[in-house]
């Protein structure tokens, strides 16, 4: 029973299963599972079972759920932005050079990082130096070298990408459950750009670049195309197409069948996007089966001599499929990300599963929207971080009511996605491993999994995680343009700096300065000439002293540094300015 409509001071009393309960009809609906969810499921102190239903949040938002946040035009950009960016690390995997040194690749990765940590392999300590040098051998002896030209690929079964080639597991104890040399997975029809190969006990690996990282996959799930044009067409698809399907459930498992082996049981995890044929190019029947009530896509397979090849093939009806991606909207965020719950944590995606950062990107891939792989680097994306990490709990949960469902919030080494606020507590959606409870003794237990929980969950060392946020990521509403009119510059009583500094070493320029409380940065500029006509302009963050200046000719070179304070006003930016410094003169010779 749903109790809306009256004031928010008014309690009602309502007998459930032969027991009155005092509930607000402002916050709360009201069923015999409200607290502990059907049969024996339970959840964090706090949480109730209506808090798994999109709809509990859906009425709980700023704005309209169903309001698109960002059309196609954005989304596109914002990938663009997203790629372009150097420090959020992804790949632009069309655009790379058709060639490039083998030789040089091999030496370099034979060099691979080996783990500082003691290092087991199904729980028995191992000799970590016999055992990377063995694999270091092995790449040695069986990569390419030479000049070659890429190799373009396509994954057909979800693969992980690791810093080594082994489908070996290690961990740094022997109860770890990470796999600490995994860096990634690969979905079904994901691209890959082949660059290298080796050879261990006799199995092929190849090395190259996902649109994420850079590692190692087994050849066996990497079919490799005949050309670009090939490749582009299997997995290329527009943010505003209709002739591709996305996976919006957790997972998918193809039927069995004993003639089209190829697609029998194939398990298509969340997020992956396969083509659809086209309506007049489906035929009577696919192997044993007919089209009715199905989806038919184009399947990604690998040959015998290791090559794509793609086969038709069906997803039930009832599957949760959306033919291109869903409008990205808060109620889309939330149910995408709701139908994960209770899934394992799987770091880097190991076991078919998803890491904290994985989910995330996962949830806004079903929207269109390409986020880097790591918590950091999904914080870089220009535009759209907001830094909680100066605020008091207090402040930082009135910026939350502010924010679209679906923002993404971060703490170090963790990732989550905001439901919501009830009562004022925030709640958020998460992959998470190990977290105590909000409530009685601080209990740090393995979770491991997809879970709704308060802020008010605790880290090992006992602060929340609402104390422990620092910045939140709103891909969803672009920022106001601020035009140039609307924008002030003023000189204000804002406290000077002074360059402390300008070192020289090795065609570098180190130049430090003195640190200032309460501004937002500095503004440094760098010129030729003493009065600065051509000059060079770079911001510097407040929480910063230093910068450093690469590709340094002989010369004289002049610096001065300023302080500034950023100020928002609705649609306006207002920026404070201290004084200029006095000008600091180095000579490179």
């Amino acid at each position: 029973m749903k109790l809306r409509g009256l004031l928010g001071t008014v309690v009602m009393m309502v007998m459930v299963m032969g027991t009155f309960v005092s509930v607000s009809a402002e916050n709360y609906y009201v069923t015999d599972e409200t607290q502990t969810g059907k049969g024996n499921i339970s959840y964090p102190a706090g949480v109730t079972s209506l808090m798994t239903k999109t709809e509990f949040w859906t009425e709980r938002t700023v704005t309209s759920a169903e309001t698109i946040l960002i059309g196609t035009n954005e989304i596109n950009r914002l990938n663009a932005l997203a790629l372009r960016t150097k420090s959020t690390n992804m790949n632009d995997l069309k655009s790379m050079e058709g060639t490039y040194d083998a030789t040089a690749l091999k030496n370099n990765l034979m060099n691979g990082e080996i783990p500082e940590d003691d290092c087991y392999l199904k729980g028995e300590l191992l000799d970590k130096t016999t055992y990377f040098f063995e694999m270091s051998q092995d790449i040695a002896e069986t990569a390419y070298d030479g000049t070659r030209e890429i190799q373009y690929g396509i994954c057909v079964k979800g693969t992980p990408i690791k810093s080594w080639p082994t489908n070996d597991i290690i961990g740094y104890s022997d109860k770890d459950t990470d796999d600490e040399i995994q860096i990634s997975a690969l979905v079904v029809n994901e691209p890959f750009v082949v660059k290298q190969i080796a050879y261990n006990d006799g199995h092929l690996f190849y090395w190259g670049y996902s649109d994420l990282v850079s590692g190692w996959v087994d050849a066996d799930n990497i079919a490799l195309c005949k050309d670009k044009a090939e490749w582009l067409d299997a997995w290329q698809v527009s943010t505003d197409g209709k002739d591709f399907v996305v996976v919006v459930q957790d997972k998918i498992v193809l039927e069995p069948s004993m003639f089209a082996t190829y697609a029998s049981e194939v398990k298509l995890q969340f997020s992956t996007i396969l083509k659809l044929v086209k309506k007049e190019e489906i035929p009577r029947q696919i192997e044993e089966r007919g089209p009715w009530n199905n989806y038919v896509v184009y399947l990604p397979t690998r040959n015998e001599e290791g090559f794509y090849e793609k086969k038709m093939a069906l997803i039930s009806e009832h599957c949760k499929v959306s033919v291109g991606f869903l409008p990205l909207t808060q109620k889309n965020l939330i149910d995408t990300s709701l139908q994960c719950l209770g899934n394992r944590y799987g770091w880097g995606g190991m076991l078919d599963a998803m890491d904290c950062s994985l989910f995330t990107r996962n949830v806004y891939k079903c929207c269109g929207v390409f986020l880097p792989r790591n918590t950091n680097w999904q914080q870089e994306i220009p535009g759209t971080r907001t830094d909680l990490s100066g605020l008091d709990d207090e402040s930082k949960q009135k910026v939350l009511e502010t924010m679209p469902a679906g923002t993404l919030l971060y703490f170090r080494g963790h990732t989550m996605i905001y439901l919501g606020s009830v009562n004022h507590v925030g709640y958020v959606i998460s992959d998470l491993g190990n977290v105590s409870d909000s409530e009685d003794s601080l209990d740090v237990r393995s979770v491991q999994s997809v879970a709704i929980t308060p802020l008010t969950v605790r880290r090992g060392n006992g602060t929340t995680w609402l104390s422990n946020l620092t910045g939140a990521v709103a891909v969803a509403i672009p920022k106001p343009e601020v035009t140039t009119a609307e924008v002030t510059t003023k000189e204000k009583k804002l406290p000077k700096t002074k360059i402390k500094k300008v070192a020289v070493k090795k065609k570098r320029l180190k130049i430090t300065w003195k640190m200032i409380q309460g501004v937002t940065g500095y503004k440094l500029q760098y010129s030729k000439d003493a009065k600065f006509k051509k000059k060079k302009t770079i911001t510097v963050k407040a929480s910063k002293g230093t910068v450093t200046l690469k590709g340094i000719k002989k010369r004289t070179y002049y610096f001065r540094i300023r302080t500034y304070r950023k100020e928002k006003k609705k649609n306006a930016a207002i920026l404070y300015y201290s004084a200029w410094s006095n000008i600091k003169r180095k000579k490179v010779s």
